[in-house]
């Protein structure tokens, strides 16, 4: 535009043309002029705010005015809060003859630089706490852009790596690899098949990870960062470690526990080696400190009279009597006066002085009431009266005695469906159920028979003072075999076994036929699982291996091992390998 053009233009169009607000004032603070951009920011039309006193568009903007006019002084950057919003203003005196004769204020609206200086303080608030975050990550972050070249990583990855910051900031992952700085980099990997890939990799502090890289693709499928998580296994193993050690001490301190709180029982008169006896040995030592009544059940045989001595031997009633009644031998019409006794004349028959029943006799000590399912149901009514009053009346008496019993009852059949066929008294059987042991059948802990045959054999030598031994093979046919007779039958077959055996063996030829079966085409093993892999197979098995695992602790050599067994040396190395166990040194063997 040329200088005529300038000077055709009207200054105040010139003024009104501006986004910046503009304000005069003569010196008392009345307002003399204002643009259109002033009239906006302080939200009042021009001819409203014309001949107004600043003070009332702006609270304390007539000081500021007076204080120019009195000093001169211009003021610059002023915050001023009007009915628009916040403005920023620069304030000049107007000089007439080196005479202020007004002020000049031009402003300019910043609410919107505000807004965008809070949200970019929220950012930096927000930057801060995600710094914070990932910073403070167990697990280490590294992220490249799309060209492999480092962006960020946090402080995890540099104590997993063993780097330092200088080592890796700003450098491409090509150039670590290339130098050595890093073993392997999943950030090319990522880039070069364009999916998340997985790694292990083992760092120079010794750590190993678990090293994730994930692609970040943009609009176009173009890879813009690589996005790799590393995760230390290293403290894993080492937790791992811990808690086996941990496990390995607790099984251990559990295995010490079960010594000691086993410690007092008789290993002669009690044989286990099985875990399920092992339990009821433990349970039966447990209740021997208290007066509960104990129900025993299981099958014919299994042991509940030796059990049941336990419990007597190991409480405090072991130095009085203990008396075993089987109630299946007593003919019910003189049951009720064998328990409970008679007095003189109650019956024909009976003695001048009466007799005091199984009660009175096991008083301070332990009645262990043997197949308590024969009891007939009208005495069943006396013996709860007696257990549950600590009394009992002899046959023909009129007068109750107090007695101290501990009632220990065992039986073989299922009394709780007795009590639905009202075969046994519901109030009966709970006064006996308060403390019940199973003692499992011969059949579900094979483990136990090799040391029961050892007891057995050991008694049958001392009475008949001969030296006789079992061989393999036939120990073999006897772990085998179901027993339904359970411990009573084993301990029959043996002795029949001991009486035909005319030499120092017992072999298998000694046994009954229905056992020898077992090894035979057509017998017992063929058909348990038609290829000799049935359960009584692999019930030997693990009879055998856990036979040969002690003898190999205990005796350290083949030939020790095989004297202990009495079989021969090569019989032993034939089994260990059979079953896939290492056979001792050559060193040892030598020393025997």
């Amino acid at each position: 535009m040329t200088g005529a053009a300038m000077r055709r233009v009207r200054p105040d169009l010139i003024l009104e043309a501006t986004n910046v607000g503009i304000l005069c004032a003569d010196r008392r603070g009345r307002i003399l002029y204002v643009n259109d951009a002033a009239s906006f920011l302080l939200g009042s039309r021009k001819e409203d705010l014309l001949g107004r006193e600043i003070d009332d568009v702006s609270m304390g903007a007539g000081e500021a005015f007076r204080e120019i006019v009195r000093t001169g002084k211009p003021q610059a950057g002023v915050k001023i809060r009007t009915l628009g919003g916040t403005v920023i203003a620069d304030r000049n005196p107007v000089f007439d003859g080196g005479r202020v004769t007004g002020v000049v204020s031009v402003f300019k609206d910043i609410s919107r630089y505000e807004d965008t200086a809070k949200e970019l303080q929220a950012y930096r608030e927000l930057t801060k706490q995600l710094d914070a975050v990932i910073h403070s990550s167990y697990d280490g972050l590294y992220i490249t852009n799309g060209s492999a070249d480092t962006l960020f990583f946090n402080k995890a990855y540099l104590r997993v790596s063993g780097l330092t910051a200088e080592d890796v900031e700003g450098k491409n992952m090509r150039e670590l690899v290339r130098r050595g700085t890093i073993s392997q980099s999943v950030t090319l990997e990522v880039l070069e098949k364009r999916r998340r890939v997985t790694i292990m990799q083992e760092f120079r502090t010794g750590r190993t990870a678990i090293v994730t890289g994930n692609p970040v693709f943009d609009e176009s499928g173009k890879i813009i960062l690589v996005v790799t998580n590393v995760r230390d296994i290293t403290e894993l193993h080492e937790l791992r470690e811990q808690v086996q050690e941990s496990r390995t001490l607790s099984k251990r301190y559990r295995d010490e526990l079960k010594k000691a709180s086993l410690a007092g029982v008789d290993r002669n008169a009690v044989v286990f080696r099985s875990e399920a006896m092992e339990n009821c040995i433990q349970l039966a030592v447990r209740v021997s400190d208290v007066t509960s009544p104990v129900l025993l059940t299981g099958e014919s045989g299994v042991g509940k009279g030796m059990l049941a001595r336990l419990i007597h031997n190991h409480g405090a009633r072991k130095g009085g009597p203990f008396l075993h009644v089987n109630c299946g031998a007593i003919p019910a019409g003189l049951m009720e006066s064998e328990l409970f006794g008679y007095q003189k004349g109650a019956f024909t028959g009976a003695s001048e002085e009466g007799k005091p029943g199984m009660f009175e006799m096991a008083d301070r000590g332990t009645l262990f009431l043997d197949e308590i399912g024969e009891i007939p149901l009208p005495l069943q009514v006396k013996l709860l009266k007696a257990l549950e009053a600590s009394e009992v009346r002899r046959v023909g008496g009129t007068r109750a005695r107090k007695v101290d019993v501990r009632i220990i009852a065992a039986t073989n059949r299922d009394l709780r469906e007795m009590t639905r066929a009202r075969r046994f008294r519901e109030d009966l059987f709970f006064r006996l159920d308060v403390f019940p042991i199973r003692i499992p059948p011969l059949r579900e802990r094979t483990e136990d028979i090799p040391p029961l045959v050892d007891r057995i054999l050991a008694e049958l030598n001392r009475r008949y003072k001969k030296i006789r031994r079992v061989r393999p093979e036939a120990l073999d046919l006897l772990a085998r075999h179901p027993f339904p007779g359970n411990v009573r039958e084993l301990q029959n077959v043996v002795e029949r076994a001991f009486i035909l055996a005319d030499g120092k063996w017992i072999g298998a030829e000694h046994l009954p036929a229905e056992i020898q079966g077992a090894a035979s085409p057509g017998g017992g093993e063929r058909e348990a699982g038609g290829d000799g892999e049935g359960p009584l197979a692999k019930t030997l098995e693990k009879v055998e291996r856990g036979i040969l695992e002690r003898l190999l602790s205990e005796c350290g050599s083949t030939y020790a091992m095989a004297e202990r067994i009495g079989v021969n040396q090569s019989t032993v190395v034939r089994k260990l390998r059979k079953l896939g166990m290492r056979p001792p040194s050559r060193g040892n063997h030598r020393k025997e």
